[in-house]
């Protein structure tokens, strides 16, 4: 029944494309590694018709068949389908994506404070997912509404103790200078709540000072609150200077932006938690880190990045806070990033965007040197592009050295 269904949906669409040949367009990306051994990573075929006013879409993904194997299994892994247009004063996105040859895929969960890994045997092809997704705008009022849902176990890791399938449906309203989401979710046994997003933006405050606030509630309560101000204050010579303050149920973090008119851009980021409260006195701070950035032109980025003590897991999800991922990844505790660009040939432009990571806590490594890794991007025709990613391990013993390449050609 799966492969019958597979086959009479991939017959339509091929059908709607056949009778549309002429107005098909797309890109094709392709990614092959040559260090440490030779071998296919990845490749992506994206086509795109329009019929009656109707966006048809298609991709189709080649990539690593098992997850649990060592090594790159390559074969085809995925195919999506997706159709967008109008229907009357609605706009109308749905799509649906099939499992095309994988067999294991490998889920990592959290268990008593600790990530473990979950492997499941699937059987291609299989119906992955889908979505619809629905607005109206009426008289200054925006209103979305989206339903995804989710076959067991392709949505990772799994929130439901049965083993059919998954739905959230999200309900948007928006009026300027406010947007509520409110998501729900069905496990096979019955719809409750899941979480609320209140979000204002561009609200005056005074003396030209405006600000934003995002508010994030779960089903079990309180979890954050965000206030952007945009030009908190102004200095001399069109220096001026924007704060980010976000609280958490037991974290603070606050950023002070400055920002020099007509030149570069810098930033320093303070990360950091309250230590507690004593007799309704605010006890302190734990400074787990900074980061000092500065933008020069459109696409010139220096940053640097410390880390002063990592911060702790959530013992329920297991995630560290969101701005340690590069440290949880790749480890050490500073990194140096630099990322520029320039004009390339065809009318084109090349980027470049590299990391050196640090660890100051006794690395062996020549200047406490740990890891250089990068991504490039350079034009080769107007609608060819080559990409070299690649990662230098810098301390004895480490694993070897791994060189990408590839292109990305539009038709």
């Amino acid at each position: 029944m799966k492969r019958a269904l597979a086959v009479v949906v991939g017959l339509c669409v091929l059908g709607v494309l056949g009778f549309a040949i002429e107005s098909i367009s797309g890109d094709w990306s392709f990614t092959f590694r040559v260090l440490p051994s030779v071998g296919a990573r990845s490749s992506v075929l994206n086509l795109k018709t329009t019929i009656n006013g109707w966006t048809v879409t298609s991709k189709t993904t080649f990539g690593d068949t098992d997850q649990v194997a060592s090594g790159i299994q390559f074969g085809f892994t995925e195919q999506a389908f997706g159709i967008k247009g109008a229907f009357g004063p609605f706009t109308i996105d749905a799509g649906m994506a099939f499992n095309a040859g994988v067999t294991q895929i490998r889920c990592w969960q959290c268990v008593n404070g600790t990530w473990v890994p979950t492997d499941f045997t699937v059987t291609p092809p299989d119906y992955k997912s889908a979505y619809l997704k629905t607005s109206l705008d009426f008289a200054g009022l925006n209103i979305g509404l989206a339903v995804d849902h989710f076959a067991y176990p392709y949505e990772c890791p799994w929130p439901c103790t049965q083993t059919e399938s998954h739905m959230i449906y999200t309900l948007t309203l928006g009026v300027s200078p406010v947007d509520l989401t409110v998501k729900f979710e069905d496990c096979c046994d019955g719809i409750m709540f899941k979480d609320v997003t209140l979000k204002m933006t561009g609200v005056g405050l005074c003396c030209g000072i405006t600000y934003d606030m995002e508010l994030y509630f779960t089903k079990a309560g309180f979890d954050y609150v965000k206030f952007t101000l945009t030009d908190f204050f102004t200095w001399c010579c069109g220096i001026s200077f924007d704060l980010n303050v976000e609280f958490g149920v037991e974290s603070k973090t606050v950023t002070l932006k400055p920002k020099f008119a007509g030149f570069a851009e810098a930033c320093v980021t303070l990360y950091a938690d309250i230590i507690g409260w004593n007799q309704f006195q605010f006890a302190g701070l734990v400074i787990y880190g900074y980061k000092i950035s500065c933008s020069i032109g459109d696409c010139g980025l220096l940053e640097i990045f410390t880390i002063l003590q990592a911060p702790e897991a959530d013992p329920e999800t297991c995630d560290t806070p969101s701005w340690y991922a590069p440290f949880a990844t790749y480890g050490g505790d500073e990194y140096i990033r630099l990322k520029f660009c320039g004009p390339g040939c065809c009318g084109g432009q090349y980027t470049v965007d590299m990391y050196m990571f640090f660890d100051m806590g006794g690395s062996t490594g020549l200047f406490d040197l740990t890891l250089f890794r990068g991504t490039a991007s350079i034009p080769i025709m107007a609608n060819l592009t080559g990409t070299i990613t690649w990662s230098i391990p810098l301390t004895p013993g480490a694993v070897s050295p791994t060189l990408d390449l590839g292109w990305k050609f539009t038709f």
